[in-house]
């Protein structure tokens, strides 16, 4: 999860940095909301509710992106 984390900032911070276009915003906003997501999945492993993990899981997936490598 945290080098997950680690990889979404970076790839935000090179968007940033080296996008010609100079409102790359759908690109950043789409990656502030993954990492909205990944804090919510950490808030609810902590306080084991399974069920919204799941959910939020599902999101994640909506949006292409897998925690777990297979």
């Amino acid at each position: 999860m945290d080098e997950k984390e680690i990889q979404v900032n970076k790839r935000l911070d090179s968007i940033i940095s080296s996008n010609p276009d100079p409102f790359p915003f759908e690109r950043i906003n789409k990656g502030k909301a993954l990492l909205k997501l990944m804090e919510e999945i950490r808030k609810y492993i902590e306080t084991d509710q399974w069920l919204h993990l799941g959910m939020i899981l599902k999101e994640l997936e909506n949006h292409e992106i897998q925690i777990m490598k297979k």
